[in-house]
C-alpha cells in the first residue's frame, strides 16, 4: 500500500491500541526486556499527553496515572519530564545518528555520501513526524541538562554534515563557499520536512529524492557560472588609459562656461570659415 497521511495516521493509531498498561506487562527476565518495554508504555502515553495537553501543563502525575502506575515508579525511570522527553530523543535517534556518522566519515564519493545523507535525514524526520512536532514545540521548556546533552549531540551532527561538504571542496566535486554557512542552510532547509511532508501529496522517497537533488545542485562545483565570472572585457574595459584621458578631456571640455547662454542651454558650435 502506498504510503499517504491517511495510512500514516491508521497505523499511529493501531500501534496505539496494541499497547497495554505497565502493570499487565511480563515481570523482568533476565535481559531486561520488561524494563524496555515499561520504556515504550511510558513514551507512548507521554507523547499523547504532551500532543493534547502541551508539555508545561502535563504533570509527572498525569503521565503515571495514564500508565497506570504510582508517581515514584515513572521516578524510577526519569528524573522528570526534560529526562522523558530528551531520552525517548536519544532512543529515536540513536541508530540513526550511528548511521549518519559512518556514512559521513565513509570514502565513498563524496557527492553521494551527501546525497544519502541527506535523503536518509528526510526519511528519518518524516517517519519521526509525530515525535518531531512535539519535541521542537516543546524542547525551551526542558531544563539546563537536558539542554546542554541536546546542544553537544546536535553540534556533534552538524560536524558530520560540514565534514563532508569540506571533504567535496578538497576533492574540486563541491565549489568554494563557507562550509558553515552551507550546512546550516541544509539543515535549515530539511528542519520542517516533517510538517509539511503530509500535505505534498508525494512519498517519502520522493521527498527526499527531490530535496536531495536540490542540496547537491547548491553545492556542487559550476563550471559555466565560473566561466561567467572571467569573461573576456568589453570594447569600452579594454580602452587604453590614453584613450580613457582623451575621452575624459572631451567631456570636460564640452559645455564649457562660453558655450552656455543665459538660459542653462548649451549653445550650438559653428564652424569657422
Amino acid at each position: 500500500m502506498a504510503w499517504s497521511p491517511a495510512t500514516d495516521r491508521a497505523a499511529r493509531k493501531r500501534k496505539m491500541s496494541r499497547s497495554i498498561p505497565i502493570k499487565a506487562l511480563p515481570r523482568a527476565g533476565a535481559d531486561g526486556s520488561r524494563a524496555e518495554s515499561v520504556r515504550r508504555v511510558v513514551y507512548e502515553r507521554a507523547l499523547e499527553l504532551f500532543d493534547s495537553k502541551g508539555f508545561r501543563a502535563t504533570s509527572m502525575n498525569d503521565i503515571a496515572d495514564a500508565c497506570g502506575v504510582s508517581k515514584p515508579a515513572i521516578y524510577h525511570y526519569y528524573r522528570n519530564k526534560s529526562h522523558l522527553l530528551e531520552t525517548l530523543y536519544e532512543d529515536v535517534t540513536v541508530e540513526f545518528f550511528k548511521t549518519q556518522e559512518t556514512l559521513a566519515h565513509s570514502q565513498d564519493d563524496v557527492t553521494d555520501r551527501l546525497r544519502r545523507f541527506v535523503e536518509l535525514q528526510v526519511l528519518y524526520n518524516i517517519e519521526n513526524s509525530r515525535f518531531l512536532t512535539i519535541f521542537w514545540r516543546e524542547r525551551h521548556e526542558f531544563d539546563a541538562a537536558s539542554r546542554k546533552s541536546l546542544a553537544t549531540r546536535e553540534r556533534a551532527f552538524e560536524n558530520w554534515i560540514q565534514h563532508i561538504i569540506e571533504d567535496g571542496q578538497r576533492s574540486g566535486e563541491f565549489r568554494t563557499q563557507d562550509p558553515k554557512i552551507a550546512m546550516l542552510a541544509i539543515l535549515g532547509l530539511l528542519s520542517t520536512v516533517h510538517r509539511w511532508a503530509v500535505h505534498s501529496g508525494r512519498t517519502p522517497q520522493e521527498i527526499a529524492s527531490e530535496l536531495s537533488g536540490m542540496v547537491i545542485d547548491g553545492v556542487a562545483k559550476a563550471p559555466e557560472a565560473e566561466k561567467a565570472t572571467k569573461r573576456p572585457k568589453t570594447a569600452r574595459q579594454r580602452m587604453t588609459r590614453a584613450e580613457e584621458n582623451a575621452s575624459e578631456k572631451d567631456v570636460a571640455t564640452e559645455g564649457t562656461p562660453s558655450d552656455i547662454d543665459a538660459g542653462g542651454q548649451a549653445r550650438p558650435r559653428h564652424r569657422r570659415r
